[in-house]
């Protein structure tokens, strides 16, 4: 294929995010291996993965707007070389802190991969090819998710944890390499605007507050000082964050984006599709090892069966798009991870393996059926100097709920009185507390499916073509991108 054709663009925008995911999700099952290897007890190894994320989604903001502004393939590219060299520094680590330290440097790097993958892709493919283009695309965001524990399950069986870190190099080096022969070069196509610093500023500091106030509260309960403090200051820097990028003129979030209520709903569906999805994930390869006894490698290959479903069901949700609506194919998807949900929680305690993965390929086809709608309804008549904002918000979402998830099903699972990941227990208390966790996932799953349900408009397409809005600008920040919205584009 021509070397920037769309579909070149797509596929090696898909192996950059592909390559990301796969490395974050492996330290999900490298946990043990690494808290025995720092001697790191529970509360502290929670910080491998929480530290990731906590900076990866407190950054996407900040670098979806410097996208805008100065060009998304330089800013993507700069961060995979970033993604590289903070690996590399992983692997080396002499401690947990500096273990940690790295891994903060690798969810910033992290940040500008994911907030400019759907944008640049949005660039590259007319409105009627856009939900296709899309689900192939998250298509390997959800296969990297969920192969992930697999692959690191292998590699640390194998070679060790620093395996899953210095695998990275070589594969980083072939993104990048393609990136820049693939990749257009862009700059903004918007009127010249001034970088909104308070408001970048702002978005760091309170989601950084806010999940880390999460996590205290995990480790010292409700009447932590830190949690207390933490939530409180960053409650109130959110609500000074939003008065800011109302009565700037080039504000970080543009609030017009937000103003159209089905774009609404589809942020908060994504939110909430993402937080179960992260829950069953990271669930599924603990429970395998702590109290199914199960190795690294075979906890990994168990939730691989997620992965499989997501490869079938993802490319399939875009072809029907073009039939049935975006709603109509997410609420499906919604439906299917619920109720594969609802099969692992009732079945945590003495479930035969055929019936774990029978439902996690329900929820594999769920998370594949609902992903691509779900963001083409995201995406839909964004002009092009607000698409990487408007991505980097629903990246923003997705992964303070995947951080947010992830706290939450380890606050959960230690209410048990396991010290830590490293030891086996089939305890009773151990099992209930991992059924509640996966309760959790499924009370997201649901209520994401109902946002699904909520965004209105009709279930058929009925031969309504899928064309891009005549309002294509936001001039002023006062003009709804949107307005122009065609029936049956739900």
């Amino acid at each position: 294929m021509p070397a920037k054709s769309p579909m070149a663009v797509l596929w090696v925008t898909s192996f950059g995010l592909l390559l990301l995911l796969v490395n974050n999700t492996s330290v999900n099952v490298a946990l043990p291996e690494l808290s025995a290897e720092f001697g790191a007890e529970a509360g502290l190894a929670d910080w491998f993965l929480v530290a990731f994320m906590l900076a990866n989604t407190a950054s996407i903001l900040v670098f979806g707007r410097i996208s805008d502004l100065v060009g998304r393939r330089k800013v993507y590219l700069t961060g995979l070389v970033a993604f590289m060299l903070a690996s590399l520094l992983a692997a080396l680590a002499p401690s947990a802190g500096f273990f940690i330290a790295v891994r903060v440097v690798q969810g910033v790097a992290a940040a500008t991969i994911v907030s400019n993958t759907t944008a640049i892709v949005a660039d590259a493919f007319p409105p009627e090819r856009l939900a296709i283009a899309l689900s192939y695309n998250l298509t390997a965001a959800s296969v990297g998710n969920t192969i992930g524990p697999a692959v690191g399950g292998l590699l640390v069986s194998a070679f060790g944890w620093q395996s899953v870190f210095l695998v990275n190099i070589p594969f980083g080096v072939v993104a990048v390499v393609l990136g820049h022969r693939i990749i257009p070069r862009t700059t903004s196509t918007g009127p010249r605007e001034r970088f909104d610093l308070p408001g970048a500023v702002l978005s760091v500091v309170t989601l950084a507050l806010l999940l880390y106030g999460l996590n205290r509260f995990g480790v010292g309960g409700a009447l932590d000082p830190a949690f207390l403090v933490a939530i409180t200051a960053g409650v109130a820097l959110l609500v000074l964050f939003v008065t800011v990028e109302r009565r700037v003129s080039s504000p970080l979030v543009d609030v017009e984006l937000l103003r159209d209520r089905r774009r609404a709903i589809a942020y908060a569906a994504a939110f909430f599709n993402s937080f179960a999805r992260a829950g069953f994930t990271v669930l599924v390869v603990l429970h395998q090892q702590v109290v199914e006894g199960r190795s690294a490698a075979e906890a990994g290959l168990v939730a691989t069966a997620m992965a499989v479903a997501m490869v079938v069901a993802s490319p399939l949700a875009g072809r029907l798009a073009q039939v049935l609506t975006w709603r109509t194919v997410s609420t499906a998807g919604g439906t299917l991870m619920a109720l594969g949900g609802v099969g692992l929680t009732a079945t945590v305690g003495n479930a035969p393996l055929g019936t774990t993965v029978t439902c996690l390929v329900l929820v594999g086809l769920g998370v594949g059926l609902f992903t691509g709608p779900n963001t083409a309804a995201v995406m839909w008549g964004v002009p092009a100097n607000r698409r990487t904002v408007a991505n980097a918000v629903r990246s923003m979402l997705y992964n303070t709920a995947q951080a947010t998830s992830t706290s939450v099903m380890l606050i959960i699972v230690a209410t048990s009185g396991l010290a830590t990941y490293a030891v086996q227990s089939a305890d009773p208390a151990v099992i209930r507390a991992f059924a509640l966790a996966y309760g959790a996932a499924v009370v997201a799953a649901v209520v994401a499916t109902g946002c699904a349900v909520s965004r209105g408009g009709p279930w058929l397409r009925r031969h309504v073509p899928v064309t891009e809005p005549a309002a294509d600008r936001l001039p002023d920040r006062t003009q709804d991108a949107t307005a122009a919205r065609p029936a049956g584009s739900a």
